[in-house]
């Protein structure tokens, strides 16, 4: 039996572009160190901004000498070897299409949450909240359409449900009711929650605080800053 990979994953600490990523290797027990930039790099990311590939993280680097960039590539690699990537070709063409919606959520979503503050998180949020309705209601259909549940193609979740409960849990921070209209959408966020490791992912994993003020995580009982510099 194969050995699985040594897998380090590289990013800033922030809830964005490695979170389903993160949930997938722990639903699927999938061993991975998660490294912060300054203690990956040993300077700061202005710094080494110039020796990551295309200049840009996260960076996920396979038995210390393959590095793979760009967060839906790290995603695609990570799939087969979570149990996340369906084996028929169509229903996997399937996937990687609801993967592709959900990740177009990332901006203004991610860094509104993560990072912007003030007059500019208030126009961000403005801005989501009153677009998001109608694309909540394209997934609610797709649900619908697809399967009876409770995740995108059955009882099986594959790795557009991670990134589609990542986005949608973010949404639920600027909007705790933003998805209650939305019966399939909610069913695919109650169930995911109860997966095997998921639930103790989501309870111990840093807190995400003060979203719009001043944010922060609450890592290992200390309040720190959310950052994409360090």
């Amino acid at each position: 039996m194969k050995s699985q990979p040594n897998i380090r994953l590289i990013y800033f600490r922030l809830r964005a572009l490695t979170e389903a990523a993160q949930m997938m290797m722990h639903y699927s027990n999938l061993k991975y160190s998660y490294e912060m930039s300054l203690e990956f790099f040993k300077k700061p990311w202005s710094e080494a901004k110039k020796d990551a590939p295309f200049n840009q993280l996260p960076l996920l680097i396979v038995d210390n000498k393959i590095h793979i960039w760009q967060s839906n590539s790290i995603i695609r690699y990570l799939a087969p070897l979570t149990g996340t990537m369906p084996k028929d070709s169509l229903v996997a063409a399937q996937v990687d299409a609801i993967f592709e919606t959900t990740h177009a959520l990332f901006f203004p979503l991610n860094p509104t949450v993560n990072v912007f503050v003030g007059e500019q998180h208030e126009t961000h949020k403005t801005q989501f909240l009153n677009s998001f309705p109608t694309t909540l209601n394209n997934f609610n259909r797709q649900l619908e359409k697809l399967s009876d549940g409770p995740f995108f193609f059955g009882e099986k979740p594959y790795y557009c449900d991670f990134s589609a409960y990542h986005h949608f849990s973010l949404a639920k921070i600027l909007d705790p009711n933003i998805l209650d209209p939305y019966p399939r959408v909610n069913q695919l966020m109650n169930e995911f929650e109860k997966l095997p490791n998921i639930q103790k992912y989501l309870e111990t994993r840093p807190e995400l605080i003060d979203v719009g003020v001043a944010p922060k995580m609450i890592v290992k009982g200390e309040k720190v800053k959310t950052t994409s510099e360090s």
